[in-house]
């Protein structure tokens, strides 16, 4: 009888990647997982390993990557830290539902987990409990112990992470797994090809429930449409405009939903919510039916449920979202439609098309551009203004000058993000992307340095407060280790300002700092940088590292403006 020939795990663990169309590892070596690390070396061709210098920031870059490609990128690097620091982007993948593997070690030290080696997290007495830890924040997690386990478990991570409602999953292996061998021919179970286990079809609307959108929509006085996180995970652009161009709908969007369809566009809204547009709520509020598409509805969106905003009661909603849950979750709904938004929006625009629009179109989507005309939508005089400290009206204003819609702009947390999201008009689909899930300060900086590797032919820029940026330096020195020409616009104003808008002035505590000079931190990371504190100054210093094709640093002086100017 032949002897069994054995392959290391690290090498089929990277075949599996492989399999999955993985092409992104980011992280950091550490415990037992560099000897994964060097499975990845002979796949070089395959798959990009970066090597990020805070497991918080290869986390975040992962996230990145799934909204910019809708497929899982691999976070690694040693448990205790991916379970901690890491976490600032695996929460904002799962509350964003995005798709992300997570692989670590449990760091119990040659199998000795009962007797509290020091970093160990397997939960067993004197460790910490990784696996809860990552099971709090993650769609999967499962603990391998084995070769078999592993195995099985990297194919059904990536299965969970990637179908249905996507979400982040977690494989987490004992310190021996990483040292074994194994012949993959006598793996019990037997191991099958990864393809049969994503086999599965997308969650599709049934033709009566299209019909029926459709008649509601036609029949409907004032329809809105409010569009979210869904549209951009199906990427349903292009449904979503021609459904608003078809029958003349409106469109507004959650944060998450953000230039799911240009805010050019004669149908588009804006922004909803607190901060958002005032004629996307106006919009909202006197619809008779709102279609709602890969969107919850949820309290940050709706000013925390307000009857004023949607109210049932006089409102009918079409709720159409991939995760069955989250249909009827915070309003009830006319009817709840499991599909994704692609589908979904596919079939009702042929139900339409069917049917055939028995109304004026074109007066109808001429008397909404009246109404943004007069709601004054996008053109408030702040955003010219020529104050000193500079406003960051005008900040957001001499980005949206520059960015031809090709560009990418990443958005920190914070208030920076809510000048963005309230101002910044959005040129192309998908051009707008940000953490919104928990919207975590400094996800922007590591965030826009996933942008610029997936989309080196695209220009990106990152706006960020210094609070963020101070956080991830480090995204600075990637950025010239990586030659990566992304423009950092730092909103300046030597506070935490978000939360610092919710104190008193004369009991302000813990939000305020000395001013930080970014320009000369880029210069110490030998970067193109400039401090602005003109206003007329800042065009041409965005103009210029834009178009130069290398890494900027543009430090602007900012006013300390609360946020809640913007509500409306």
């Amino acid at each position: 009888m032949a002897e069994a020939e054995e392959t290391p795990l690290r090498s089929l663990f990277a075949d599996i990647l492989v399999e999955a169309g993985i092409d992104h590892v980011f992280g950091m070596p550490g415990g037992c997982t560099p000897f994964l690390f060097d499975a990845l070396f002979d796949k070089k061709d395959r798959i990009n390993t970066v090597l990020v210098r805070h497991e918080g920031g290869a986390a975040v870059m992962a996230d990145l990557h799934a909204r910019l490609t809708g497929k899982p990128a691999v976070v690694m690097g040693q448990g205790p830290w991916i379970g901690t620091s890491g976490g600032i982007g695996i929460i904002e993948a799962f509350h964003t539902g995005l798709p992300m593997l997570i692989i670590c070690d449990t760091s119990d030290y040659f199998s000795l987990p009962q007797h509290g080696p020091y970093q160990s997290g397997s939960g067993e007495y004197g460790s910490f409990d990784l696996p809860g830890m990552m099971r709090a924040m993650t769609k999967y997690t499962t603990v391998a112990s084995n070769a078999s386990e592993f195995l099985h478990g990297l194919q059904l991570a990536i299965k969970h992470a990637t179908t249905g409602r996507p979400g982040p999953a977690a494989v987490l292996i004992k310190w021996n797994v990483a040292f074994e061998s194994v012949d993959p021919n006598l793996v019990k179970p037997p191991l099958h090809p990864l393809s049969g286990h994503l086999n599965t079809s997308a969650p599709c609307i049934s033709p009566a429930d299209a019909e029926r959108a459709a008649e509601m929509l036609l029949a409907a006085r004032s329809p809105v449409m409010i569009t979210g996180q869904g549209v951009r995970s199906s990427q349903a652009f292009d449904e979503v405009e021609e459904l608003a161009e078809l029958i003349g709908i409106p469109v507004a969007t959650s944060f998450l939903g953000k230039s799911s369809i240009r805010e050019t566009h004669d149908c588009a809204l804006g922004t909803m919510g607190a901060i958002g547009q005032k004629v996307a709520n106006q919009k909202i509020a006197s619809a008779d039916v709102i279609l709602a598409v890969g969107s919850s509805l949820a309290p940050d969106n709706t000013r925390w449920l307000s009857p004023e905003l949607i109210d049932p009661e006089r409102q009918k909603i079409i709720q159409i979202d991939i995760e069955s849950r989250n249909a009827g979750w915070t309003f009830p709904v006319e009817m709840g439609i499991t599909s994704d938004a692609k589908l979904a929006l596919r079939a009702i625009v042929q139900g339409i098309r069917a049917r055939g629009v028995g109304f004026d179109v074109g007066e109808r989507i001429e008397a909404l551009r009246q109404a943004k005309a007069e709601a004054d939508c996008f053109d408030e005089e702040i955003v010219r203004s020529d104050a000193t400290p500079i406003a960051p009206e005008r900040v957001v204003n001499e980005v949206n000058a520059i960015l031809d819609e090709d560009d990418l702009l990443v958005l920190d947390g914070g208030n920076n993000r809510m000048w963005f999201t309230h101002h910044f008009q959005s040129k192309k689909a998908g051009q707008v992307l940000a953490g919104g899930g928990v919207a975590a300060i400094g996800y922007g900086p590591p965030a826009a340095l996933a942008a610029q590797i997936i989309h080196p032919e695209r220009r990106v820029i990152c706006a960020c407060g210094d609070g963020g940026l101070m956080m991830h330096l480090y995204a600075l020195e990637m950025a010239r280790d990586l030659e990566l020409p992304v423009t950092f616009v730092v909103l300046n104003n030597s506070c935490l300002g978000n939360v610092r808008d919710f104190l008193a002035a004369d009991r302000r505590m813990a939000t305020e700092y000395s001013e930080p000079d970014f320009a000369k931190i880029a210069q110490g990371f030998s970067l193109n940088s400039v401090r602005i504190e003109k206003p007329e100054e800042l065009g041409s210093a965005l103009a210029k590292a834009h178009e130069s094709g290398e890494t900027w640093l543009i430090d602007v002086i900012v006013d300390d403006l609360p946020h809640f100017k913007l509500m409306s």
